[in-house]
């Protein structure tokens, strides 16, 4: 009955609005908004005077997980324009999460432009984020299931009471078909998210690859891999056996292991190897298929036909005692290592295990369905990894005890990551950073088993298990707090160059060209950008097509580029220009005394809002 009411919903508010967005031809940046823009222009239903705002805000943080800013209101709107402003802003926001939430890097919800009145209710236009190269039908479709789900809450919050009835919803209308065909993956969204709020610039180059940062200071990632991750070290780190070739010809301490086919090779294998073993599939992730301390030739043919479900060749390896140690390496640095256990049910001490499983699954159930966690097991292996641990689900251990229900940490089952970046030995920071270099990686997960992290290596027969090319920061991982320190080593000089603007003509023109010169003769790679043509570093000229905006953005993504000059007197300013910041903003008169053009109060006054010199930028 509930999934019917809620569709219910969906499709009586289907029609209400008309949608027209338009998207920009080139990349305009205006508002101060960190983002791109596009016009949005939607048609508003006639609102209720007596709509509980704050009540729609509490549930919008609660269903979405979303903080509801105030709206930015134009004192000479009437009442009714503001009540229209209110349900507009409050779609923006939505909407921008939705898009999220379907992995479309918008983090800006925009801008009420203009509020229209029209015969049947208001129009509404907006300038929202545009994001090259995802289609605005996508685009188009989470402001729709935005306004719809507004207006149905507000028309009747009971509706929507039941919260995981609309993420269905939503999931099996929006979310899950968009994502589906967008390459963007978790990781990749994640950075960019931090970018942003770090203030470094970024653009989407198509198919799920991003450059963050201009010129020289830029760099390229897609799918959280780094352009300068070797394409063949990326091959082999997703092949646990020719990985463990590479490392152990490399010097590297690796595990005993042996690639069988047939359940008989496996059979032999557990035969000619010492017990305890670990079966796990040649390929894979995540922990599917594995199975440890194999003691029994009945264990190893089950294990096999486990592995073998998952890929079909399968490893089987002398088990190393220890526990699994994620060592994150970033440029041939450490920046962070996590020890990783099992999944884990954390006592309260007033409880018996039951009810704190029941109480901590209930809480998981409750998060918003693409940021959930696996609810935690109560099967029979669960039930017997407590009796290993002297416990049962009846017991009340000491409050904050964590009781593991499952042998080895895993994608499916959850894992418990323990923060020990300052416990980690140097010999074994250095041997992580050796696997990388091995690899050829810029990006590296090198994941040891180590009893004790805090020891060498090679003094207690730790190994290396396996290493990955791109860090996971997908929702509820703990690496996630380490995202700044990511991009600082990454992005040491900010991702900016100097962007300069000059306007007038021929004298500007000569002004940019003797500042190219000053900084030709410090080294600096600078070009120029005019209305017409460009110049490269040496003043010649550099064929390029397109328009001024179109060149200046092709310079941005030039790694040869450390900082152009934008010579115009061109109107194409006054519609915003390719990027968000500029570092110098000068109008060069043109005549003898040195009077201003007529029209130069006007370009400040376009341009001031994109002036914001940066202490790392050459002065």
């Amino acid at each position: 009955m509930a999934v019917a009411r809620a569709t219910a919903i969906f499709y009586v508010f289907f029609m209400t609005y008309i949608l027209e967005l338009q998207p920009a031809r080139s990349p305009v940046y205006r508002y101060g908004l960190s983002q791109p823009v596009q016009t949005l222009r939607f048609r508003s239903v006639v609102l209720v005077p007596d709509s509980d705002w704050q009540a729609a805000d509490r549930w919008l943080a609660a269903t979405f997980r979303l903080v509801v800013t105030p709206a930015a209101m134009d004192p000479l709107w009437s009442e009714a324009e503001q009540r229209v402003a209110q349900w507009a802003w409050r779609v923006l926001q939505l909407a921008a999460q939705l898009q999220r939430l379907a992995r479309i890097p918008v983090f800006t919800p925009g801008v009420i432009t203009r509020l229209p009145a029209a015969a049947d209710g208001w129009q509404v236009e907006a300038a929202i984020a545009q994001v090259a190269y995802f289609p605005a039908a996508d685009v188009s479709r989470c402001y729709e299931a935005a306004a719809i789900v507004l207006s149905g809450y507000l028309a009747n919050p009971g509706h929507f009471a039941a919260s995981e009835v609309l993420y269905r919803q939503l999931e099996a209308t929006l979310i899950g078909p968009l994502c589906r065909h967008n390459p963007t993956d978790d990781t990749t969204l994640s950075l960019l998210a931090a970018a942003t709020v770090a203030e470094l610039p970024w653009q989407h180059l198509g198919q799920g690859c991003y450059q963050i940062g201009w010129g020289g200071h830029a760099r390229r990632l897609q799918q959280g891999g780094l352009e300068t991750d070797s394409m063949l070290g990326i091959q082999v780190s997703g092949n646990k056996v020719l990985t463990r070739r590479w490392l152990a010809s490399g010097g590297m301490p690796v595990p005993e292991q042996r690639l069988v086919a047939t359940e008989a090779d496996a059979v032999l294998a557990w035969r000619d190897m010492a017990a305890p073993l670990v079966f796990k599939p040649a390929s894979g992730e995540g922990g599917q298929g594995v199975s440890v301390d194999v003691a029994s030739e009945a264990d190893a043919r089950q294990a096999f036909r486990l592995a073998a479900a998952v890929a079909g060749e399968v490893i089987v390896e002398r088990q190393v005692a220890g526990d699994t140690h994620h060592l994150q390496v970033v440029d041939g640095e450490l920046l962070f290592v996590m020890r990783r256990r099992p999944a884990a049910l954390v006592a309260d001490g007033h409880h018996d295990l039951a009810h704190c499983l029941a109480a901590e699954n209930h809480r998981r159930q409750e998060e918003m369905l693409w940021w959930c966690l696996p609810p935690l097991p109560q099967d029979q292996a669960a039930t017997a990894c407590l009796a290993r641990q002297g416990y049962d689900w009846h017991s009340i251990p000491p409050a904050g005890t964590p009781l593991f229900l499952r042998d080895i940490p895993s994608n499916i089952d959850g894992a418990l990551d323990e923060d020990v970046t300052g416990l980690v030995h140097p010999d074994n920071i250095a041997l992580a950073c050796r696997a990388a270099r091995r690899l050829g990686l810029a990006m590296a997960g090198v994941d040891i088993i180590s009893p004790d992290i805090r020891r060498p290596w090679h003094e207690n027969g730790a190994v290396i298990n396996e290493v990955n090319h791109a860090p996971q920061l997908g929702a509820g991982t703990r690496y996630r707090c380490y995202l700044p320190a990511m991009l600082r080593q990454l992005w040491p000089a900010g991702g900016r160059i100097p962007v300069e603007v000059y306007v007038g003509g021929a004298a500007a023109l000569a002004t940019a060209r003797q500042r190219q010169a000053a900084w030709a003769a410090q080294g600096v790679s600078c070009f120029i950008c005019t209305d017409e043509f460009c110049l490269d570093v040496h003043g010649q000229p550099l064929a390029m097509t397109g328009d001024a905006a179109h060149r200046l953005q092709a310079l941005l993504l030039e790694q040869r580029v450390q900082g152009v000059l934008l010579v115009s007197n061109g109107h194409w300013l006054a519609a915003g220009l390719p990027l968000d910041r500029i570092s110098r903003l000068e109008v060069v008169a043109e005549t003898p005394c040195g009077q201003a053009p007529p029209d130069a109060g006007q370009w400040l006054a376009l341009l001031q809002p994109y002036l914001q010199p940066s202490a790392d930028e050459l002065q």
